[in-house]
């Protein structure tokens, strides 16, 4: 079997673990009409299966007023849909058969490429908006 066949059934096997759902998207620069309304323009790059796992313990962030934790999380969408995402874009998880991630919001830290993985790992960090 070559590698390419190995990577393929690796892929089918990884597909099969993703029981969860996800919308990943990127917002353009707020646009103002004539009329003074603000618009921000949200482009869909993939809505689909996906698996979310944890990707670490909390990391508590100081700040002025208070210590806040900062979740990160691993997100994995097929291999072949990765295409065009890149740092800074958001992840909304839209259905888990966990309830507490339904709704979850992530933001994209990186996103791991190669010739042979199996599935597209993106790295995310929980945001609160």
């Amino acid at each position: 079997m070559s590698a390419a066949d190995t990577a393929a059934a690796g892929r089918a096997a990884a597909e099969q673990d993703m029981t969860d759902r996800c919308r990943i998207e990127r917002t353009g620069p707020v646009a103002t009409s004539a009329d003074g309304t603000d618009t921000t323009p949200v482009t869909v790059l993939y809505d689909g299966i996906c698996r979310v796992k944890p990707a670490g313990t909390a990391a508590v962030v100081p700040s002025a007023t208070a210590a806040a934790e900062t979740w990160q999380h691993k997100l994995s969408i097929p291999y072949a849909a990765g295409a065009g995402i890149r740092s800074n874009d958001r992840v909304v998880i839209t259905a888990s058969d966990d309830p507490t991630l339904a709704g979850l919001r992530l933001q994209v830290r990186n996103i791991d490429r190669g010739t042979h993985i199996t599935a597209r790992r993106i790295w995310c960090t929980e945001v609160s908006r």
